[in-house]
């Protein structure tokens, strides 16, 4: 199916360019949440990376990579975002609890704020680049060789990356453990 729309999507096809943003609007909200930390900023660094995908797609040369390429583009463009602001704004009380963990607005906005919270606390205390990894493996539900492939590294970088994220971020998230 994934390929159908690409190919018609190629060949001009907004409505299955649509299609395929939508099935992977979630996923990739949240892989770029972690990079740039803001609501705001994520939607807007997907709705860049959208817009860039649709100029670029015939460029995409292998239709069955379609998710991955995307993915691709958010991240850089986050990470680009990411690296042209000293500091990011935090994360605003006002923001979409569903865009943020990708749950539907049947849910009361207010479930999990605090847990979110802590964790994107925590992860602005690491660098675009750990937050990314972060962002891909557990925002955005890929395994490692995604992750790898999303973010044009080797295999051995993404694996580190993601080992030495994860270690910097335990610290932090443990202070929070006995809060609760």
């Amino acid at each position: 199916m994934e390929r159908e729309l690409v190919v018609a999507a190629r060949s001009g096809d907004e409505a299955a360019f649509a299609r395929l943003l939508e099935r992977e609007a979630a996923r990739t909200f949240r892989a770029v949440l972690a990079v740039v930390r803001s609501p705001e900023d994520a939607e807007e660094v997907v709705q860049d990376a959208s817009v860039s995908a649709w100029r670029h797609i015939s460029g995409l040369r292998d239709e069955d990579r379609w998710a991955a390429w995307y993915r691709r583009i958010a991240v850089h463009e986050a990470l680009d975002r990411a690296g042209r602001r000293p500091r990011l704004r935090e994360i605003s009380i006002d923001a979409p609890a569903g865009l943020a963990d990708g749950v539907g607005a049947t849910r009361d906005p207010t479930d999990g704020w605090d847990d979110r919270m802590v964790v994107l606390q925590a992860l602005g205390g690491l660098s675009a680049d750990d937050r990314a990894v972060l962002g891909l493996r557990f925002g955005a539900d890929l395994e490692v060789p995604d992750v790898a492939a999303a973010l044009g590294i080797p295999l051995g970088t993404a694996k580190s990356r993601l080992h030495r994220a994860i270690g910097r971020l335990a610290p932090e998230m443990g202070e929070h453990d006995g809060d609760r």
